[in-house]
């Protein structure tokens, strides 16, 4: 069975959101019943959360040679059905929903699956198994094809270098259906360990009683699920069983960064920084913990069996160190390619194994990568070339939370409420940094910043607050 085969048949593989223990040996059994009268070679939308009817769901379906498209259980009604238009799944899976045309067929737990009849199964490619959105956007219908081969490499690669074993445990602080969340599940299992699921934040007492109950080994997170952690103090925190934390989905500061590696090395627990994307099937690079305080601002290394090199405006090779250029990436975890019609889920495998990550970078001379940003984040005001991350990165520095955008001739800035903020210090900081004109700086000042499911800010939406500008 699919993700399964590493598990001994009574060890745990699963302790779901009440608590509930379930070994390898019960999830089969529950994922076979479960499995039974589904139509294959079908597409579903599979609205999961961190529960148990979810992983019975996902496993299933892959077991199944049923495609499904992760969607968060939080998804609005409008970006559903706007999917559903695009796509035409044959099933669905969801808490109840009244969606037109669509009738229960089974239900588990508190779930159910529905058909629509009227949907007939169109071509899909043999070698597809799962489709993701990307970066967490789940009202787009561009969707990021992954197959079995893409989820075993990555799972594989990333026990290999976080050194997993059976007696990990794992616990769900990010959704199922982020990349970087569903990979950690995918690895453990993987290896045959184990997943606390819990719906709970890293700010409720409730996870930590969580961590400490079932003995967690170790937790991931994203830039603000570790700016909660450091607003709780790991000093304050109580984990014994914690061998290894690990952070990808962004950028952490240089200060903070250095804050949660001296805290987590009195409890001598090591930390991971990690760079990855959902065309990769989550992970990209990883930077050994032995390395964290030599070499700042890094992403590291290529993951084993992957390779990193990077190219210049005109696709030529870079060998040279400390030269920027656009960041590759190649190896067995790279998606197929993307969809944005149902017609482009017959569609093979384009990516070949290489991935234009769109990200700027460059080595140093021991063949470490550092990020410069994205291509698409760079503009141009009155002519001078601005990356937005790096002003971000600025701001970090200052100790303030921010979102940067941009367009010709103005650089929006939004900075989440801090009550010793200075607008005129702050302005001026900023202009002397980037060498633009305050003119050009616009500021709102936000009670809080907004942020997608996955804890990364969320771009589209910054435009469309009505903050008054300071």
């Amino acid at each position: 069975m699919f993700f399964l085969e590493n598990g001994v048949s009574n060890d745990i593989a699963i302790i779901d959101e009440y608590g509930e223990k379930f070994t390898y040996k019960d999830l089969k059994l529950i994922i076979n019943d479960f499995s039974k009268n589904i139509p294959n070679n079908s597409l579903v939308f599979n609205l999961v959360s961190n529960d148990l009817s979810s992983i019975v769901s996902y496993l299933s379906f892959l077991d199944n040679k049923v495609v499904s498209l992760l969607l968060s259980e939080n998804i609005k009604e409008s970006h559903l059905q706007k999917l559903i238009n695009i796509y035409q799944p044959k099933l669905i899976f969801c808490e109840k929903r009244n969606i037109n045309n669509y009738e229960k067929i089974k239900s588990f737990r508190n779930k159910h699956l529905l058909i629509n009849n009227s949907y007939n199964n169109f071509d899909i490619n043999k070698d597809l198994s799962l489709l993701l959105t990307t970066s967490g956007s789940t009202g787009s219908p561009k969707l990021v094809k992954i197959s079995n081969k893409n989820l075993l490499s990555n799972s594989k690669s990333i026990c290999s270098y976080l050194k997993l074993s059976k007696s990990d445990i794992s616990i769900t602080s990010l959704p199922l259906n982020y990349s970087y969340g569903l990979s950690i599940i995918n690895s453990h299992f993987y290896i045959g360990g184990s997943t606390v699921l819990s719906k709970n934040s890293m700010i409720e007492k409730k996870f930590w009683g969580d961590v400490n109950d079932n003995n967690v080994t170790n937790i991931s997170g994203v830039p603000y699920n570790y700016e909660i952690i450091l607003k709780l103090g790991i000093d304050n925190l109580q984990i014994p069983s914690l061998k290894f934390m690990t952070q990808a989905g962004g950028k952490l500061s240089e200060n903070k960064i250095d804050r949660i590696i001296r805290d987590l090395n009195k409890k001598n627990i090591k930390f991971y920084i990690m760079y990855g994307q959902t065309e990769a099937t989550a992970r990209i690079a990883y930077l050994p913990p032995s390395e964290n305080l030599i070499k700042k601002n890094c992403i590291g290394r290529a993951i084993p069996n992957g390779e990193i090199y990077l190219v210049d405006e005109n696709g030529n090779l870079i060998e040279k160190n400390r030269e920027v250029g656009e960041m590759i990436y190649k190896g067995p975890n790279v998606s197929m390619g993307y969809a944005e019609t149902k017609n482009d889920l017959s569609i093979g495998d384009v990516n070949r194994g290489i991935l234009k990550t769109g990200d700027l970078a460059y080595f140093d001379e021991n063949k470490y990568f550092y990020l410069q940003g994205k291509k698409s984040r760079y503009i141009k005001v009155f002519g001078n070339r601005i990356s937005l991350d790096s002003i971000e990165s600025i701001i970090s520095k200052m100790e303030y939370v921010s979102a940067v955008t941009g367009d010709e001739d103005k650089i929006f800035i939004y900075i989440e409420n801090n009550i010793n903020f200075s607008k005129d210090k702050f302005l001026e900081k900023i202009s002397e940094e980037i060498t633009i004109n305050m003119s050009s700086i616009s500021l709102k000042i936000l009670d809080e910043l907004p942020r997608l499911e996955t804890g990364k800010i969320d771009y589209k939406n910054l435009n469309n607050l009505s903050n008054s500008l300071i």
